[in-house]
């Protein structure tokens, strides 16, 4: 007959110690919205998500290729920088798809008349 594990029968479904404490989930949620509150402040309201749209998917294009370039563990009991470009990349996606095709549109526009000089 086998000895039950303590941690449970699966352990690696856990919950991620970060998660556990509500003090650290409260300030990894202020530190994860504090670049759309900036980005809120500085710009125009229908430029912030497309802006957060680019910003983010490069941020996950930066974060993967420090990864891949470092040899990253792809699956691993703690957070790695795989698992952050993948949020990264989530969030860009998701920004692109709440974004409007208007505003993309009216961010193309300001950013071509923005490098003309006249």
């Amino acid at each position: 007959m086998q000895r039950r594990n303590p941690a449970g029968l699966r352990p690696h479904w856990r919950v991620p110690e970060p998660l556990q404490s509500p003090a650290k989930l409260v300030a990894m949620a202020a530190i994860a919205a504090a670049p759309l509150l900036l980005l809120a402040t500085v710009l125009p309201r229908p430029l912030v998500l497309p802006t957060l749209c680019l910003v983010a998917i490069a941020a996950a294009g930066v974060v993967s290729l420090i990864a891949w370039r470092n040899g990253a563990p792809r699956q691993a009991q703690h957070v790695t920088a795989w698992d952050i470009a993948g949020a990264l990349a989530f969030i860009g996606f998701a920004a692109g798809m709440l974004s409007s095709p208007e505003n993309v549109i009216y961010l193309a526009d300001n950013a071509t008349t923005a490098g003309v000089i006249e």
